[in-house]
């Protein structure tokens, strides 16, 4: 039998344990050297010192014991590591660019008193003006409203700005902070939904023990869980962005333009190319964008060719492998091995330029040597098409292109998802569950 001395333990909510600071420590300057990053002039090796930095104070935030690896606080532990979306931005904009001198905000049609030139912009050295741009940029890993953005993104913020000028009322900023705290809750509420039929209906399996099977009760038992795992991404992802947006907003930090859409439109994800390109978050599309056009223009690559698009493609999903396992990493250990998820996240990113390859391909031949420019003829035996047939085979490959992507995701997210269940994540619970209270008064 053992005793233990009570009067030696220190208290941890009352006594100050310099080693856990220590370890709290670098989870607080991470933001600080970000924003620190853009604040001081240009100077000869000032890209080297804060990338070097940085990667010591991330590598200190990925090793750090706190949070702990255990119970309730893993799900804090995984989404403090996930910082790496907004020092990815940081990195290739002070690597592959001079912020000062190549970067501005965009100028819009309506702002007649504002000369459109970067050079406008500039802003002293050492100022508080200097200190909230640089705010500014990190904030926006999308580079929302600045001058090398996302052309689609920007277009949204545009016409977002537009209808906002012509006194809609939904984009006015009390409302829009509104309407985007209610869209908060309703996420929340389907997110807590979902993990209570996840409990109820389908049981995750370890992932060591979970292997391929083509019975349709280990597909159907697949399809489920695939389908949670999205829905968990997408609820939670814009559970925190909407959130963001009502904060920003409300306190009038920035205007409800600001703030366009995470995600884009389901219609659009006829192909895995678009799935990537234009329905998922670009939270990483311009700092990969940055890196792959630097080694396009180094190998002397033509800019629009295939191979260019292979090299755009692989980048970006190699980069996307190596940061999800360091995330997912923080909190893998005792619960899966480490080669295992790089295995897992590897096989999965790796996939996606083959399938974007594919059916490139296959539109490709299809447009050569099915659809012919109406008018300039074809293979032999081509015909000019009629207007039925211009309207319904187009449908008709868009209807393919969804069962397509279906299918592809359905066998590709098996690795992705594989990795996430062997983490442990189906077991991480919301701060407090809404439904599960109104399900048990309800009975």
């Amino acid at each position: 039998m053992t005793t233990t001395n009570t009067s030696t333990t220190p208290s941890p909510t009352t006594d100050f344990n310099p080693t856990s600071f220590l370890h709290i420590l670098p989870h607080i300057l991470l933001p600080i050297l970000l924003i620190l990053a853009y604040f001081p002039p240009p100077f000869r090796g000032r890209a080297p010192l804060f990338l070097a930095l940085l990667a010591i104070v991330q590598w200190q935030c990925t090793t750090s014991p706190w949070p702990p690896n255990a119970g309730d606080t893993r799900a804090l532990r995984y989404g403090l590591n996930s910082s790496w979306i907004f020092a990815l931005p940081v990195v290739e904009r002070m690597v592959m660019h001079t912020p000062e001198k190549d970067f501005f905000r965009v100028v819009d049609d309506d702002d007649s008193d504002k000369v459109k030139k970067g050079k406008s912009q500039l802003v002293r050295e050492w100022s508080c003006g200097k200190l909230w741009r640089a705010v500014r940029l990190v904030c926006t890993p999308r580079a929302v409203g600045w001058n090398f953005g996302s052309r689609m993104i920007n277009d949204q913020r545009k016409e977002m700005r537009r209808r906002r000028l012509a006194k809609e009322r939904q984009l006015q900023r009390g409302q829009f902070a509104v309407r985007s705290l209610v869209r908060a809750f309703a996420c929340y509420l389907a997110w807590d939904l979902v993990m209570l039929a996840e409990k109820k209906v389908v049981t995750i399996p370890d992932a060591e023990s979970w292997r391929w099977g083509w019975s349709r009760e280990a597909l159907g038992e697949m399809a489920k869980v695939e389908l949670i795992m999205l829905a968990t991404v997408y609820l939670g992802m814009n559970l925190w962005f909407e959130t963001a947006a009502a904060i920003g907003s409300g306190l009038g930090l920035n205007q409800p333009e600001e703030w366009p859409p995470l995600f884009g439109s389901l219609f659009d994800c006829y192909t895995t190319a678009n799935v990537w390109g234009k329905f998922w978050h670009q939270y990483l599309r311009q700092p990969c964008l940055g890196f792959s056009r630097r080694l396009v223009e180094l190998l002397h690559v033509p800019r629009r060719s295939t191979l260019a698009y292979l090299i755009h493609l692989t980048n970006a999903f190699l980069i996307s492998t190596f940061f999800h396992v360091l995330s997912v990493g923080t909190v893998a250990g005792g619960y899966y091995p480490l080669r295992s998820l790089i295995s897992d996240m590897s096989i999965f990113f790796m996939l996606q330029p083959v399938g974007a390859m594919i059916e490139g391909a296959v539109m490709a031949l299809f447009a050569r040597y099915v659809w012919a420019p109406k008018g300039k003829g074809g293979p032999e035996g081509t015909t000019r098409r009629s207007r039925i047939a211009e309207v319904v085979i187009p449908s008709v490959c868009q209807g393919v292109g969804y069962v397509w992507v279906v299918c592809w995701f359905f066998v590709t997210s098996f690795w992705f998802v594989k990795g996430y269940a062997g983490v442990g994540t189906q077991n991480w619970k919301l701060p407090y569950s809404i439904m599960e209270r109104v399900l048990v008064c309800g009975n």
